[in-house]
């Protein structure tokens, strides 16, 4: 590659896992290669990239942050210099990333990926899912080229793809939540939890005695096992089958989820294929 060198793409990688170890694994180095790759760009840099915390996870430090934002928008720019070269020779390859909440990862990319593989076989398709908010801040850190994601939107371009909103679930009849008052009996996935953050911030809304799992299936087995009750998205509802019963959440929380970018006119050719294919076939 032209632009990043080994020990930055290790750097990547490394930020990504937050390990050495899991770094080492993925990129199938040795972990001290993957030591002395950091150790060699901190002293090129003369600054210290990261710091391991009690878990002995690597966290990165203010500037480790400032340049891995920078080495994403160099990756994102190697990608389109390659893209251009591809279409130079009437080629269509590279890579196109794309950031997803759970929920477009179901309903819509689980449709759209097999047309767009048909269509493009020499593009390789890097998918990841992530929470609302880091779906947006890996878009607005070039770690990815296109993203799904709930409104608000932080300034990004967006295409409308869904409407949704948040309701009640539980086991034996249909609940009235109202999230200025009591919230500890609350089961929770960590999407439906950073929605609800998102949503209402500014709103005095404590989900701190609130249990939280990680996916919505765990969560809907825990209230259906009689856990509490919970909250969550009404079309995320729709993709996993359960016996409980719906009921209504206040404040009142209906959002719209959309194709996020930059700007959609400075995508790569790729990425601009996966967003037209994405755009047509919206559910």
């Amino acid at each position: 590659m032209i632009m990043l060198n080994n020990n930055l793409r290790i750097f990547i990688t490394a930020s990504e896992l937050e390990s050495l170890t899991e770094a080492s694994k993925k990129l199938y180095v040795s972990q001290p290669a993957v030591s002395q790759a950091i150790k060699k760009l901190e002293e090129e840099l003369n600054v210290k990239l990261f710091i391991r915390n009690k878990r002995n996870k690597l966290t990165l430090t203010d500037v480790g942050k400032e340049i891995l934002a920078l080495a994403y928008k160099m990756s994102d720019l190697e990608e389109r210099l390659y893209q251009t070269a591809y279409e130079e020779n009437h080629l269509m390859g590279g890579i196109v990333r794309v950031a997803t909440v759970p929920l477009g990862a179901s309903l819509i990319l689980s449709r759209v990926l097999p047309i767009f593989k048909k269509q493009f076989p020499g593009v390789s398709v890097e998918l990841l899912e992530g929470a609302p908010l880091e779906v947006k801040n890996m878009v607005l850190n070039y770690r990815v080229d296109l993203g799904i994601s709930t409104s608000p939107y932080m300034d990004m371009q967006h295409r409308p793809l869904l409407q949704d909103r948040m309701i009640s679930i539980s086991r034996d009849k249909s609940e009235i939540i109202d999230l200025k008052k009591e919230t500890s009996d609350l089961v929770l996935c960590r999407v439906a939890r950073d929605s609800i953050v998102e949503q209402l911030a500014g709103q005095n809304i404590d989900l701190s005695h609130s249990l939280v799992v990680d996916a919505a299936s765990t969560q809907i087995n825990m209230i259906a096992e009689g856990n509490g009750k919970g909250i969550i998205s009404e079309l995320m509802l729709s993709t996993i089958p359960s016996g409980l019963v719906r009921g209504t959440v206040l404040p009142k929380m209906e959002m719209e989820i959309s194709l996020i970018a930059h700007d959609f006119g400075e995508l790569s050719t790729a990425a601009k294929e996966m967003a037209s294919i994405i755009l047509a076939r919206k559910k």
